[in-house]
Formats: structure tokens, sequence, C-alpha cells
């Protein structure tokens, strides 16, 4: 062992304790000593001994009495204790036994047997410290994700919180891994505080980096799920309204919560989860049948992944459009690319039903491509500007934005009436990649639109860093401009922005007369939406 191994001697008779003492004198211990039970809880809780021995019959606390109130605690349940006594009645060990004593010397003690029972139970707490150390995180001293597993094996009824600090890593990138090291030990040290005022009696566990669980073994009364709920909200608020205090500084700290109380798979119940609510962007979610619910939804995304093979390999992939109506001339000129697949009844699905899908398999890509292929044949039937959408994930891909320089190579005509769409998206991880493209593609005479602008992430220096030529307005800011007085104010405010640096306006969703002509009197330059036309398979010349 790294330290001197403690032994704590637990006798009313202090000539009692000098003898053990002498008899061990050459084995270098260190000793403390008390008198009786309750003084040597104190000592047991201050100077965490390796080893205790312990006569059997005490005043104030005898023997029976320490051991038991001992074993209640955590760290100590693990403990080697070791009874010297003269009682040799079956009833008095069997006594000790189920208080939790390990094992027995009789008075008067035998010294060299003395000496071979300490070194083994020595050897004993060393294995018992290793685990403990196994058990606990080292830089919050917290039970960790084995501790919590162990302890689920003991529990009828669990009831686990499992919480995560959202944005951990993007936190340890910002502000560096040394000051969230500092802000999650100071954070773990106020949980329990933070805790609803009748469930202080939660054991607290770290069980990944910036993740904690809260568990309770609800013995009898199984808790409504309305209680559940209580418990996990105003934990989760407390959190809201808590800040970390570092080196002056005041921090934030805001959680994603699961709570399960599955009584055969609580982890795996809360685990699933948790991991739903952060892909979902939920702030706290109950966990149970969540496994279940996953599955169904794994198995709903396989027939639609089937859905999308079957309609690439039968070339129902295809492009209906929309047109763009110019408010100024009073014409349609240009017409959007939307993708459609036509599924095995011959019914039209819209991007809504397989895209998102779509982009956690290769098959993402293909529907780009059959895309392009469909705007640019279409493009060279007509003399009207197509526009193409292009996500973020287009642009990073190599040979997306390679089909796409060949196209527009071979095409040099009808490149000056292709327009981009590029997602305002909140994703875009790399402005320079974005710049790249843009400046390739305008060698070619191209148009580049920022699409759904103003949808919740807008950046106006960003539209200042990129050569673009027309700001697509979100239809979440049109659809009701005609009833939301704020709206109107903020579509204004981007029409002079536009203005203000040469930029060309859309409004989208435009559904009726009344926002029409409210889009007109604002100055938008093109209108798109129902109102002036649906998507169709072909152009209306």
């Amino acid at each position: 062992m790294s330290k001197k191994p403690t032994i704590l001697i637990v006798d009313d008779m202090p000539d009692n304790r000098l003898i053990i003492k002498i008899a061990l004198k050459n084995e270098n211990y260190n000793f403390i000593e008390a008198e009786n039970g309750e003084v040597a809880l104190q000592k047991a809780k201050e100077c965490n001994p390796d080893v205790i021995l312990l006569d059997a019959m005490m005043p104030i606390m005898n023997g029976y009495e320490f051991t038991r109130e001992l074993r209640k605690i955590e760290k100590f349940k693990r403990i080697p204790i070791l009874m010297i006594t003269s009682l040799n009645e079956k009833k008095d060990k069997h006594k000790a036994i189920e208080a939790g004593i390990n094992d027995f010397i009789s008075k008067p003690f035998d010294i060299e047997e003395l000496r071979i029972r300490c070194r083994s139970y020595m050897n004993l707490a060393e294995i018992n410290n290793e685990y403990i150390l196994a058990t606990k995180d080292k830089e919050t001293n917290l039970p960790n994700k084995l501790a919590l597993t162990k302890d689920l094996k003991k529990y009828k009824n669990p009831f686990l919180i499992l919480f995560k600090i959202k944005d951990y890593e993007m936190l340890q990138e910002f502000y560096g891994e040394d000051i969230v090291s500092k802000m999650t030990i100071e954070f773990s040290k106020n949980i329990h505080n933070l805790l609803p005022s009748n469930c202080k009696d939660f054991t607290l566990y770290i069980t990944n980096d910036g993740e904690f669980a809260l568990l309770k073994d609800i013995q009898k009364d199984k808790y409504s799920y309305e209680k559940l709920l209580n418990i996990s909200t105003e934990l989760y608020n407390n959190i809201e309204e808590y800040n970390v205090f570092i080196d002056e500084f005041e921090y934030n700290l805001y959680i994603t919560l699961s709570f399960s109380d599955d009584s055969k798979k609580v982890f795996k119940q809360a685990r699933a989860g948790l991991n739903y609510a952060i892909k979902n962007k939920k702030n706290i979610i109950y966990a149970n049948n969540i496994v279940k619910k996953i599955r169904k939804e794994v198995e709903q995304n396989t027939k639609i992944i089937h859905l999308i093979k079957t309609a690439l390999d039968n070339y129902k992939v295809v492009s209906y459009f929309q047109p763009l109506y110019n408010n100024k001339i009073k014409t349609i000129e240009k017409y959007e690319s939307l993708v459609r697949i036509i599924d095995e009844k011959g019914k039209i699905l819209s991007p809504f039903f397989f895209l998102d899908i779509a982009k956690n398999s290769h098959y993402y890509f293909k529907i780009t491509e059959t895309v392009l292929n469909n705007s640019f044949k279409t493009a060279e039937q007509t003399n009207k500007s197509i526009s193409i959408n292009l996500s973020f994930l287009d642009i990073q891909n190599k040979s997306i934005t390679n089909k796409i320089i060949e196209y527009l190579s071979k095409n040099q005509a009808v490149a000056k009436r292709i327009v981009f769409e590029i997602l305002e998206d909140e994703s875009i991880e790399n402005l320079e990649t974005i710049k790249e493209f843009i400046k390739k593609v305008k060698t070619y005479g191209v148009q580049i639109a920022i699409d759904d602008f103003g949808s919740g992430y807008s950046n106006f220096e960003r539209i200042l860093e990129l050569e673009i030529d027309i700001l697509k307005i979100d239809g979440s800011l049109i659809k009701n401009i005609d009833t939301n007085e704020l709206n109107k104010k903020i579509v204004k405010t981007i029409k002079t922005f536009a203005d203000s640096i040469g930029l060309k306006t859309v409004a989208e969703f435009v559904s009726n007369e009344k926002i029409f002509n409210i889009v007109n009197e604002i100055g938008i330059d093109y209108t798109q939406g129902y109102f002036i036309d649906e998507p169709k398979a072909e152009l209306k010349e």
C-alpha cells in the first residue's frame, strides 16, 4: 500500500488497547484509539482506517451497535472488522456476524495469531481500497458508473434521473478543459442542494464527462408519473437558475435530463432517453418504453431508406418546379427545383417525409445528383432561371461539387440562369468552404441565394462575408405577416438591409392575396407560394 496502513482499536480498557499496540509494534501500522463505539464511529469517518479491531462489550455504544451503524455508510461496507472478545457462545458470534463482523479473535489472544490475522486483513483492505478507487471518479470523488451498476442490482424499485451538461464538449473547446473541470467539480458539490427538499436522500453519481445520475430506491410506494415528473422538473429548473463561480467569474450551466423508474432496465431506458432528448433537442424526457419507441423509429426509418433506394433504382426521384413571380415586371421569371419521390403506389412524397432520414445514409448524395441532373436538363429546355437547393453537406462533398463544376463548364449558356440556394443553417461549420464554393461557381455566371433567411439563427455579418445575390425570407415570417405586426417589421428590416448591400429579396409561403399585397407594399422583389402556383412536374411557359 502506498501509505502506512491504519488500524482503529476500539476498547473501553486502555490497557487492552496498549497490549494490542505492543503486539503489533513491529508491523509498521498507524494506530487510532477509541474507548467506545460512539467515539469510534466519529474517528472512523475522520481517519478512514484500513482495519478495525473491536471489543464486543463497551459502554455508550457496544461493538455490535457500532458495527451496524458503520456498515450503513457506503465507504465502510467492505472494511475488515475483527472482534477480539472473550464471548464464546454461538449466539454471540451469530449476533456479531449479523451485525457485519468479519472475524473473531478470542481473549486472551495469541500474539502471532493477531499479527497473521492483521496482515491477512490488510491485504483484503488493499483489495477493497482498489475496488473503492475503481468505483470513484478521481476529480469529483463521486461514485462512478461502475458503482451505479452495482447499486442498481440491489434495488427493487429504482428511480433514476440521468442528466448531462448541455454542449459539454463545446464548453471544453470554448473555455478550456481546466475551467470546465473546475465547473464540473463545483457543480457536483452543489447538486444535492438543488434537489427538491423532499429528495435529499438520493445518491449522486458521475457516469461520464459532464453526465450525472441520481438514484433512489422507492422501496414500498411506487411514485406516480406526476411525482416523478415534478421531482425531475424542479431539479431541472433549479439547475437552470444556478450559476457556477470559478475564479471570480460566473458561468451558467444548462442540462438535458432523462428519468425512469423501469425496475428491470432503468439505466438502459434512462441512457436511451438521454440520447434521444439530446438528439431531438428536448429538455426533459420520461424514458420508460423509450427503447421501444426508438426501435419503432428505426423500423420506420428503415422502410423510408428502402423507399428511397427503390425510387432511385426506378427513376422515381423527380423534380417539381414552383414559380417565382417578379413583383416589379409582373411575370414569372424563375422556378425553384423541388425534389419529390413517387412511391410504389404512385403517391407523390415531399422532402418532409424522407430528406432528413436520407441525410443519415449514402443515398442522400444520390438524391442530390438526381436533382442536379433533373434541374440542368430542365434549364436546357427553357429560358427561365432555375433555382437548385444545396445543403452544407452537399457543398462539403467533393464528388457533388465536382459534378456541379462539370455541369456548369459543359453548359455555360445555361449556367447564367442557374441559382444555387444555400440553406441559412446553424449546422454550417466552416464558412471558408462555402466561400470557396461560391467563388468557383460564380465564375460561370451563377447566382447565389440564401434560403430561409430569418429562421432563427440569421447572421447579418455572415451574409456580408458571402458573395450572394438573393435573400429568400423564411416562410415562417411571411405566412402570417397579415396578422403579425412584429413579423412585418422584421421583414421590412430584412428588406432595408438587402437594399443597402444590393441584394434581391424573395418572399416564400405567400398563400393569399392579402399577404401578396403586403409583400408588394414592403417592396419585396419576388413572390413564391401557392397564391402564385403550387410546385408542378412541368414548367408553365
